[in-house]
């Protein structure tokens, strides 16, 4: 009777202090056990320690709590009401896009050939949201680094542009591997941004110097795509350089936020560039950068801050 009742004791403290799992903005994780949720804040009680002191986090903090029971809570920003009213997200969508030649920068550090560097301060999301829409690759900012081809631009663009962004969209990193290797099924398609590029100066597509683009010039690139969705996670790929003296790809792999343009989450990488022929030379480095880099290493790895990455991998 005795060990009866010990066991029924055993099964009531486990039902009791069911374990949630609290999912902050920055990545970490904390075991818990959720004892109130208010305005501003939320408080729990370390599993480890179920019967001792409570603890508080700010809602803003909080990416979602997915409860013991299976529920789960997302916190969105979770700014203060003040007044029980809300400041408004306004869309920066625009209904035109505009090519801004002021993007980029030229004699920039070069970059590794197999390298990383990560952006935003939101990337943990991008593992759990289910509303992603793929736009693609966009060709509108991408220089080609090599002494020997400048003057050679428009030629280029003309011959080799649709080819390569057909080698990279149905054999190199087609959008149904895309979803296998990032196990994200729900992912959607949404018009490619691809066209663009059609809008580019053609004529500076080939450049003597090292490219490169910034975060902010980033944000720029966002905030100008037309789009037809009004919500969710938009994911795109940027291509910024093909550098010939190094022999990599240089690209973003870029979440955004539809709605408000904020990028979420910006992974910029390299990929080694190998064999012949213009398109499937640099199509071998993007997919070096996009599965190589991104998914193996930093996606797989819930890399999303810049400290989780090796010496050997990240770009200074």
């Amino acid at each position: 009777m005795k060990s009866l009742l010990l066991v029924f004791s055993v099964f009531l403290a486990a039902h009791v202090f069911s374990q949630d799992l609290i999912i902050l903005r920055n990545g970490d994780e904390i075991k818990a056990k959720v004892t109130e949720i208010n305005e501003t804040d939320i408080a729990y009680k370390r599993e480890s320690n179920p019967t001792g002191p409570t603890y508080k986090l700010k809602k803003s903090k909080v990416f979602f709590i997915h409860y013991a029971s299976g529920d789960k809570d997302f916190f969105g920003n979770a700014e203060p009401v003040q007044n029980n009213t809300r400041t408004p997200q306004v869309s920066a969508a625009p209904d035109k896009f505009v090519y801004d030649p002021r993007i980029g920068t030229e004699g920039c550090q070069i970059k590794k050939r197999e390298g990383v560097r990560v952006y935003g301060d939101r990337g943990n999301e991008i593992f759990y949201r289910n509303d992603i829409v793929y736009y693609g690759f966009d060709f509108t900012y991408l220089k080609l680094t090599n002494p020997g081809k400048v003057g050679k631009g428009v030629e280029i663009i003309q011959k080799y542009f649709d080819p390569m962004n057909e080698d990279l969209t149905k054999d190199f990193l087609p959008f149904g591997n895309l979803k296998k290797w990032m196990k994200q099924p729900s992912i959607i398609l949404g018009s490619p941004v691809y066209p663009n590029y059609k809008y580019r100066d053609y004529h500076g597509f080939v450049t003597a110097q090292n490219f490169c683009i910034d975060f902010n010039d980033l944000q720029k690139i966002v905030k100008a795509y037309v789009l037809r969705e009004k919500s969710g996670v938009g994911m795109v790929i940027n291509l910024v350089n093909f550098n010939k003296e190094r022999e990599y790809s240089l690209l973003y792999i870029t979440f955004f936020d539809i709605a408000s343009r904020e990028i979420l989450f910006a992974v910029e990488a390299s990929g080694e560039a190998g064999g012949g022929g213009m398109t499937k030379h640099w199509a071998t480095g993007v997919e070096g950068a996009v599965r190589g880099i991104f998914i193996d290493q930093v996606y797989k790895r819930r890399w999303t801050n810049n400290g989780m990455i090796p010496g050997k991998l990240l770009f200074y």
